[in-house]
């Protein structure tokens, strides 16, 4: 998860120095592949057998969407918003697809650790905030609405959100509180 966060500074650091051009969205598109890629492993061996074959489905259609984005648009003459909506509609049911199987697994739950139930809580929280955003992301940029304008304000809450939560699991990793959770 570090990586993804480290990865999720390019776009960010890209647009801050260079302003809103054209090439923001060759960042913002290699985000979008890198970020699947990071989460597909991440999540890789998270599941239990029956699971696992929706979850690798799911991935290929992402895949198979990315490959077919990029190969119609380019990376370079717009940002890729069906591309990480689909994403994050995937990454939402892999996040789901995970809790129902600590869920049902009752040794799963009693070794689960708490940074991965609050990376999972983090990323739950960003992706459903980032589907309603980008799913909108037109109609939002073709409104002169200020009121619209303000979704981004609760994208960013949501991000900020995400990022904390992510530290807190860092941290609780860190500081060595791997302990299963008690019940």
């Amino acid at each position: 998860m570090l990586l993804l966060v480290l990865i999720a500074c390019i776009p960010q650091l890209a647009r801050a120095f260079l302003g809103r051009v054209s090439i923001l969205n060759v960042f913002y598109n290699i985000n979008v592949g890198a970020e699947f890629v990071i989460l597909y492993f991440f999540f890789n061996d998270g599941y239990s057998s029956r699971r696992q074959k929706i979850f690798k489905i799911l991935g290929v259609l992402c895949l198979l969407f990315g490959v077919f984005s990029i190969s119609y648009w380019g990376v370079k003459t717009k940002f890729l918003t069906e591309w990480l909506c689909l994403n994050n509609l995937v990454y939402t049911s892999w996040i789901l697809l995970s809790v129902l199987d600590i869920y049902e697994d009752d040794n799963r739950l009693l070794h689960t650790r708490r940074s991965y139930l609050l990376f999972l809580l983090g990323l739950f929280l960003y992706t459903s905030c980032t589907i309603l955003i980008f799913g909108l992301w037109h109609y939002i940029m073709a409104t002169s609405d200020s009121l619209l304008k303000n979704l981004w304000i609760i994208h960013d809450i949501f991000n900020t959100i995400m990022y904390i939560v992510f530290f807190i699991g860092f941290y609780s990793d860190y500081r060595g509180w791997e302990k299963s959770i008690s019940l």
